[in-house]
């Protein structure tokens, strides 16, 4: 697959947080493979999918002990 993409992943403990910057014109599209997130402050379980646009970065928090896979791509 050729495409301007990149697939990140993190395992987040409990209350753990992680932040992203995006360059303009990207997105992230992510889900927690396990346990609960919230997304600049927006709460998500388990494999719930979660799009961020039109954003200067995405903060990931670990409500319980996660495992996150992310795609940065353009928007």
């Amino acid at each position: 697959v050729h495409a301007d993409a990149a697939v990140l992943a993190a395992s987040l403990a409990a209350g753990q947080s992680v932040r992203h910057a995006l360059a303009p014109g990207r997105m992230v599209y992510l889900v927690a493979a396990t346990g609960t997130i919230s997304v600049n402050g927006v709460a998500a379980g388990t494999r719930d999918g979660v799009s961020v646009t039109d954003e200067a970065a995405v903060t990931i928090t670990a409500g319980a002990a996660a495992k996150v896979v992310m795609v940065d791509v353009l928007a």
